[in-house]
């Protein structure tokens, strides 16, 4: 802001909205009045022209410990409006019960505002913000995650199948040996392409990965809904937390299974493998119990996020109505 004054020679020049707000916006006000409801961590705003001529919102964002700001380009007849909101908030309030439609206008006129946040005066779209919209580029991992590590899963079990079936050669199946006391079962025995194995395993982990992490960026492109003020991380913390140990148990479960069964090939527990004394054909079945494993503690984090959620909506809700009966 200081260095594009000095380039026009001129400072912004604050715009007072109304007298009932002052030349600031506080947090108080803004949920009074009903205004920036999609801009997360709101702090306080001031509405500014610029010498270009240009009418900016500057609103102050609570970011962790810090503050960082974010601008809204106001048009004049949008001024106008945010001031009729102001100077009429028993009418607006009036009408919002009244008329079903009147909320989803109201929606609509401040959602065509906060949608295109500015990192600067200067017009640069804003790449990190709490405003809804903010992110016109991708920022988040969370569904390129997700979706690479199902794909994953789902590729191990299949790259497992595979391999087992196109690398395993059955050299002598179960049987039993009869003696003059006692009739002795040898298990069956196979031979192993290791190379196969491994690669239709590894193989097909990767593919399906890789697969998975191309639609997750599809879908990190997409506006994703803004961080509550009120929301924390606990439950999401103590249930992926908790979900450690199943998650270890389930994925030896997965891990003994698979391997102990040739990935579904064999139906007993019992066989031998001829040229594999080092026992590097159990990787596959390592890897599918892996990502089992890591399966099983990302949902307890995505039930522990839904947790959050829930709880920062209620506590948001509560405040609103608080705010609402704290209104002369």
């Amino acid at each position: 802001m200081a260095t594009l004054s000095l380039a026009a020679g001129q400072e912004p020049t604050v715009i007072r909205v109304s007298d009932a707000v002052g030349d600031t916006i506080d947090l108080a006000e803004r949920d009074s009045f009903r205004l920036f409801p999609n801009t997360n961590g709101f702090q306080h705003a001031t509405i500014i022209e610029l010498p270009r001529p240009e009418i900016l919102a500057d609103v102050t964002l609570a970011d962790g410990d810090s503050t960082r700001r974010v601008f809204f380009q106001l048009m004049p007849s949008q001024l106008e409006r945010i001031r009729f909101l102001v100077d009429n908030r028993d009418l607006v309030e009036a009408q919002l019960i009244a008329d079903t439609n009147a909320a989803s206008t109201l929606a609509t006129f401040w959602l065509s505002i906060e949608e295109r946040p500015l990192r600067d005066a200067s017009g640069d779209p804003a790449r990190e913000s709490g405003a809804l919209g903010a992110q016109p580029a991708t920022t988040s991992f969370e569904h390129r995650y997700n979706y690479a590590l199902h794909g994953a899963t789902l590729g191990s079990i299949a790259g497992g199948c595979i391999g087992a079936r196109t690398g395993y050669t059955l050299v002598e199946p179960g049987h039993f040996e009869y003696t003059q006391c006692c009739a002795i079962y040898v298990p069956p025995l196979y031979r192993v392409d290791l190379p196969i194995v491994l690669a239709a395993s590894i193989g097909a982990t990767a593919v399906t990965g890789a697969a998975g992490y191309a639609l997750g960026a599809a879908q990190d492109r997409k506006p994703a809904p803004a961080w509550l003020e009120e929301e924390g991380t606990q439950w999401r913390t103590g249930c992926a937390g908790a979900s450690v140990l199943p998650a270890i148990a389930l994925g030896v479960l997965a891990g003994v299974v698979t391997r102990g069964t040739i990935f579904g090939r064999e139906r007993e527990y019992h066989y031998n493998i001829e040229n594999d004394p080092d026992g590097w054909s159990a990787l596959p079945a390592v890897l599918t119990g892996l990502c089992v494993s890591v399966e099983v503690v990302t949902i307890g984090y995505h039930i522990g996020c839904a947790i959050d959620r829930r709880e920062a909506e209620q506590a948001e809700a509560k405040r609103r109505a608080l705010g609402r009966e704290a209104q002369p």
